[in-house]
């Protein structure tokens, strides 16, 4: 994709195109002259002989594994093109500088830490390939691995409530406001678009349960931290040795904390349930994360309060998964059930 800046002319990388290897999920054997090859062997190759050649594998829409094949070295490479069209290569560089602040906050190394941004090249994120499998996965298969999913729980709630205590920012005034704006816009949404297109006492139902939360004070009274921002069961990698990696750092932000937990819980919840788990099961999972969570920051803030808030964030992350259009109407109608009765105060 050629793009045109002043007088000058370069070139933005796009995804691989989508042949039937891609399609299928396999290896595509990419040419000696594929630029992202010729680029990885250049900036991102140590050995001391050169690679024999480089193979490529789609992982999403954006985001594919570039692997060498003859040491199964791997490098993902997230194409922000698909994304932000011409801007980017100033989206890629924000993440890769958003992802820098999160490991210089203490989480580089260890067994908590963020993924390690490599670099950035026309308008391309190069990031680590990080081996194991996502919360969305251990979900899947909780059932043939019994006490990992409570395990890798109590794993996430501890990095989120470390990332939490750790980047406290005082000087930034507690704002409720855009949450509360965002929920708003989410129902604006769903009856654009979604299940609440014909539903009239739903969608003022709803309306009027979001804007009672703006007169509350605990709402207001929180020291805004640095937040992930997308807090989805995609975004925790297990490697087999124990550690948890954080990956999709484009959405940092400074905010209520209870927004990361409160997210996380309703990603949790519907993933349970749409992996064939009960409403009962998946509230007893989220019960764990939350006293994990609880006693990870246990006397740095309220944590009653804070829970209170969780309320308010869950509910608008159930309503932002109810737009999801491969969803059944039955499907999406019991998400803006659950959120209405967790909005009811």
């Amino acid at each position: 994709m050629m793009v045109e800046e002043g007088n000058k002319s370069r070139t933005l990388l796009e995804p691989p195109a989508d042949v039937p290897e891609i399609l299928r999920g396999s290896w595509l054997q990419l040419p000696s002259e594929d630029p992202v090859a010729l680029y990885l062997a250049q900036h991102h190759w140590s050995a001391s002989s050169p690679p024999v050649g480089w193979e490529v594998a789609r992982l999403s829409h954006t985001a594919y594994i570039y692997r060498e094949r003859s040491t199964g070295r791997a490098v993902i490479a997230k194409f922000y093109v698909a994304k932000t069209g011409d801007s980017a290569p100033r989206h890629a560089q924000q993440e890769l500088e958003q992802t820098r602040r999160v490991r210089e906050a203490g989480f580089a190394e260890g067994g908590l830490r963020a993924v390690r941004p490599l670099s950035v090249w026309q308008g391309v994120l190069f990031l680590e390939r990080v081996e194991g499998l996502t919360l969305e996965g251990i979900i899947a298969v909780r059932r043939n691995r019994p006490g990992t999913l409570a395990s890798s729980l109590t794993c996430a709630a501890r990095f989120l409530a470390a990332l939490h205590t750790r980047t406290p920012q005082p000087s930034v005034s507690a704002d409720f406001a855009p949450a509360l704006a965002y929920t708003h816009k989410v129902v604006d949404q769903l009856v654009e678009h979604g299940v609440l297109r014909e539903q009239l006492l739903t969608q003022e139902g709803v309306r009027q349960l979001i804007s009672r939360w703006a007169d509350r004070r605990e709402m207001r009274d929180f020291t805004p931290v640095l937040n992930h921002g997308d807090m989805t069961t995609t975004n925790f990698v297990f490697p087999a040795d124990g550690e948890v990696v954080v990956i999709d750092w484009e959405r940092l932000e400074v905010a209520d904390p209870a927004a990361d937990l409160g997210r996380l819980m309703a990603e949790v919840t519907h993933s349970i349930v749409r992996h064939g788990g009960s409403m009962p099961e998946a509230l007893s999972f989220v019960e764990h994360l939350t006293d994990a969570y609880r006693s990870a920051v246990s006397g740095t803030w309220d944590s009653r309060a804070l829970l209170e808030r969780t309320r308010f964030y869950r509910a608008s992350s159930t309503l932002r998964i109810a737009r999801n259009g491969w969803l059944s109407r039955l499907e999406r109608t019991a998400l803006v059930a659950q959120a209405m009765a967790l909005l009811v105060s």
